[in-house]
């Protein structure tokens, strides 16, 4: 359960979508739904693999950056233009 719970909103909702695609499947009384069901099973676990190896790189990456150390940031000051009048043109 701490899996679960651990997971994102998105990830949530594919897991459950899952759970629902199979108990349609396996309760359903006839072939040409059950063979949808299990395509939309099988769209839906794609996503989810794609969705979760995404999540874990980008915690990944994000954990990398915040290991490495940063490095000074130079700032350049601009030249100071003073203010010209142009009322008197």
């Amino acid at each position: 359960m701490d899996f679960f719970n651990s997971l994102t909103l998105d990830l949530k909702m594919l897991v459950v979508g899952m759970a629902g695609c199979v108990l349609l499947a396996l309760f359903s009384g006839n072939s040409k739904s059950e063979k949808r069901y299990l395509l939309v099973l099988a769209l839906l676990a794609a996503a989810g693999v794609y969705r979760f190896n995404r999540t874990v790189g980008a915690d990944q990456a994000e954990l990398r950056a915040a290991a490495s150390p940063a490095s000074p940031m130079i700032k350049v000051q601009t030249k100071h233009v003073p203010l010209v009048s142009t009322s008197a043109k």
